[in-house]
């Protein structure tokens, strides 16, 4: 960890109250320093306010926070950059009630960014299918909350495999997303992407390319289907768009994804 601040105080401590800690009660965004700039730093803040939104809770100055993002981030040529919000320490149980309005916390992380990913951008990765199933969860679909137990036995799971990263369905059996990627794939001519309704995480690189690109089909994916898609790849706001070159030991082409690439460049 290079940096770390909770509410423009530079430290690493937080109350054993904090309710991010007791309950998730908060959400979370992380995102890529190139150059002292944060990458999409305007969607990245447009993810937290609707998230404290969508968590009822009130949002910290989104101003003071994108200036203070932007300050943090300058000394950094390539760095990770987290931001938590959490509802911040009290309350009884689970309620809320007694909070002040002002309560919440935001912690800002900085941490090296991960060396392989450009490899991985250039040569791709194998995939397969998790043995394990996401909760369907309406309420809190699509956004990046804090409550990430199911990802953390999904690694656990990745680290006993061969595969780089694994397909995750939900306990309908519709394909998600992988461990912590979202998911594209071609089938048949078409770009396809898993319906995130009741389940998984909208990622700001996702959104990018559905804003690009409309005509992307959003559809409930089962995996005997996607076993038939001809190249596919994964994207997350730290990687990019890495490609995937085996799908359950099948190799799959990785031209598309390299046009995808090319065409999304300067875009995220």
């Amino acid at each position: 960890m290079k940096y770390c601040s909770i509410n423009g105080q530079q430290q690493t401590e937080i109350a054993v109250t904090e309710r991010g800690l007791a309950y998730g009660d908060g959400l979370f965004t992380t995102a890529k320093v190139v150059n002292g700039q944060v990458i999409l730093l305007d969607k990245h803040i447009e993810r937290l306010t609707l998230g404290c939104q969508q968590l009822k809770f009130t949002a910290p100055p989104m101003a003071n926070l994108t200036t203070q993002l932007q300050a943090v981030a300058a000394t950094y040529p390539l760095a990770v950059l987290k931001v938590m919000i959490t509802a911040g320490s009290g309350g009884r149980g689970y309620s809320r009630v007694g909070l002040s309005e002002n309560a919440t916390n935001v912690i800002i992380i900085v941490s090296d960014f991960p060396s392989h990913y450009e490899e991985l951008a250039q040569n791709g990765i194998s995939l397969g299918d998790s043995k394990q199933q996401l909760s369907t969860s309406p309420m809190l679909a699509g956004l990046k909350h804090l409550n990430r137990l199911e990802q953390v036995l999904l690694k656990a799971e990745l680290d006993d495999r061969i595969e780089d990263d694994l397909v995750v369905t939900n306990c309908q059996g519709n394909v998600i997303e992988a461990i912590s990627a979202n998911l594209f794939y071609w089938l048949d001519g078409q770009l396809y992407t898993p319906d995130l309704s009741i389940s998984g995480v909208n990622g700001i690189i996702r959104q990018a390319i559905l804003a690009k690109y409309p005509q992307i089909n959003i559809c409930n994916t089962k995996l005997a289907e996607l076993k038939q898609a001809q190249a596919m790849f994964i994207c997350n706001s730290l990687m990019g768009i890495i490609p995937v070159k085996t799908y359950n030991n099948r190799i799959l082409t990785i031209d598309d994804v390299q046009r995808m690439q090319k065409q999304m460049k300067g875009f995220i």
